[in-house]
């Protein structure tokens, strides 16, 4: 089992870093907007949907992905790093990562089940995700990878002080590995993260492109910095959690069997899903401020 997972692991990178790195901007594009649809087919085979209708939705998501990268001159600049006309969107997804899913986590209910709206949820979740990534890698690779670095870090650090200090369950009826120490660890990891990436950083003319972090610092400073590093931590174990919650209500482990030794691929991505549009919120407002009003 470990040995498939790690197999699999490194397939996956070697594949996403060649994409990163030496496919032309379109086609590493098109290859984020096709992984977030098998992620919005899995999100919507645990709300219920039938394989066909989930399919469908996932399909029409990528429609609407390729329309706009063809004719959305906002989405155009997106994709070359600026995405303040995409302001709005990102802060309708900031709002149901930073207040709805924390509260449908506490009330074990998923986003729009009452209302029937829950498909429609995660096609506007999944879009807005997707966006942020073009956006992200619009501003620059090495931006990107630090954005990324923020997911990975809090996960890792998260695991490992659980496995560690574990004691207290952080919401047993949903994710019983999940522990409040963990969540501590995952602060404390990337807020070292963050300390490394300022101390460390070269000048900003060192022609590698700027950072979430140096961005942040750079334009509003380093007490705001660690605020935001503190709230995306949150986000991602928001994110993390609201996909096990997603995953209870299923009576499922896994959002698919796709990838051997991981599950599927909304396993892989949920905190990233919900860390990069509230990134991106934020970066964009930046922008706006760099703009000054019109």
């Amino acid at each position: 089992m470990l040995r498939t997972r790690v197999l699999t692991a490194v397939l996956a990178l070697i594949v996403l870093i060649s994409a990163a790195l030496w496919a032309p901007a379109l086609g590493f594009d098109v290859l984020l907007l096709a992984i977030i649809m098998v992620a919005l087919f899995e999100w919507l085979g645990l709300l219920g949907l039938l394989p066909r209708r989930a399919a469908a939705i996932a399909a029409a998501l990528g429609l609407v992905g390729l329309a706009s990268l063809m004719f959305s001159p906002s989405i155009v600049r997106a994709a070359e790093g600026q995405g303040a006309a995409l302001l709005p969107l990102y802060l309708l997804a900031t709002l149901a990562w930073v207040v709805v899913a924390p509260i449908a986590v506490s009330q074990g209910r998923s986003i729009g089940s009452r209302s029937g709206l829950g498909p429609a949820v995660a096609f506007v979740l999944c879009f807005a995700t997707w966006l942020a990534l073009l956006q992200a890698d619009g501003i620059g690779k090495v931006f990107l990878l630090s954005v990324l670095l923020l997911v990975w870090v809090a996960d890792t650090a998260a695991y490992f002080a659980g496995r560690a200090f574990g004691r207290r369950k952080l919401a047993p009826a949903i994710s019983p590995g999940k522990t409040w120490e963990g969540v501590f660890g995952a602060l404390a990891g990337n807020l070292l993260l963050a300390v490394m990436a300022i101390t460390l950083a070269g000048p900003p003319s060192g022609g590698l492109g700027p950072t979430i972090f140096s961005l942040i610092d750079e334009q509003v400073g380093g007490g705001f910095l660690f605020l935001f590093v503190i709230l995306i931590t949150l986000v991602s174990v928001v994110g993390d959690l609201y996909e096990s919650l997603l995953k209870r209500l299923r009576g499922v482990k896994d959002s698919s069997g796709l990838l051997p030794g991981h599950g599927g691929v909304l396993d892989r991505i949920d905190a990233l899903m919900a860390v990069f549009p509230v990134t991106m919120a934020m970066v964009s407002l930046l922008e706006l401020g760099r703009r000054g009003p019109a």
